[in-house]
């Protein structure tokens, strides 16, 4: 990933020994969403933003690249992939990728919150109240068109089955979702 320009002709083998390469600066362990440890990959960045985003491999390894200089110059021994994905994120908006880090992004809650809500919440309505929340999220960034109503009424059919506050939480957040879901389309942002 790393390019140096070295000739070893022009350096004794002392001074070849103290070379640092750019790979050295890198997390030597990344732990992925299962909790499981894993050797670094720089090509895996690659690998999912082409997957993810369907961004071009040109442009993926533009961003790859830029993470990989910001992430030498951390000095991290290890990093978790919610971490790593962060900083792919804040790449493709200083890019002006702002579709692909819509398509990239995690969805999900501060952790703040989420004890907020633990506090105040039983453990189903708590459940659902998440499961809103990132269906919510989910339509804001995803620009669906068409599909985004029909996600948002299948989550809503599924609510009526549930008790009345759930129900209500649910259901409000879906109403949430495509009234900014509308707002976007007047707008012509999907």
């Amino acid at each position: 990933m790393f390019n140096i320009k070295f000739d070893p002709n022009k350096q004794n083998k002392q001074k070849q020994k103290s070379i640092i390469s750019p790979e050295d600066l890198l997390p030597k362990t990344v732990e992925n969403t299962r909790g499981e440890l894993m050797k670094f990959d720089p090509q895996k960045i690659i690998d999912s933003l082409i997957e993810e985003t369907d961004l071009g491999t040109e442009d993926a390894k533009n961003v790859s690249l830029n993470v990989l200089r910001r992430l030498g110059g951390l000095g991290l021994e290890f990093i978790a992939a919610p971490h790593l994905r962060e900083l792919v994120c804040a790449e493709l908006t200083s890019q002006g990728l702002h579709e692909y880090r819509n398509k990239y992004t995690r969805l999900g809650i501060p952790i703040y919150d989420v004890a907020k809500m633990l506090k105040k919440q039983n453990g189903t309505t708590f459940s659902n109240l998440l499961t809103a929340q990132v269906i919510e999220q989910f339509v804001h960034l995803d620009r669906l068109s068409e599909d985004a109503s029909f996600i948002i009424e299948q989550i809503s059919e599924y609510a009526k089955g549930l008790k009345e506050d759930e129900r209500s939480l649910i259901l409000n957040s879906m109403e949430n979702a495509l009234k900014l879901y509308n707002e976007k389309k007047k707008q012509n942002l999907v």
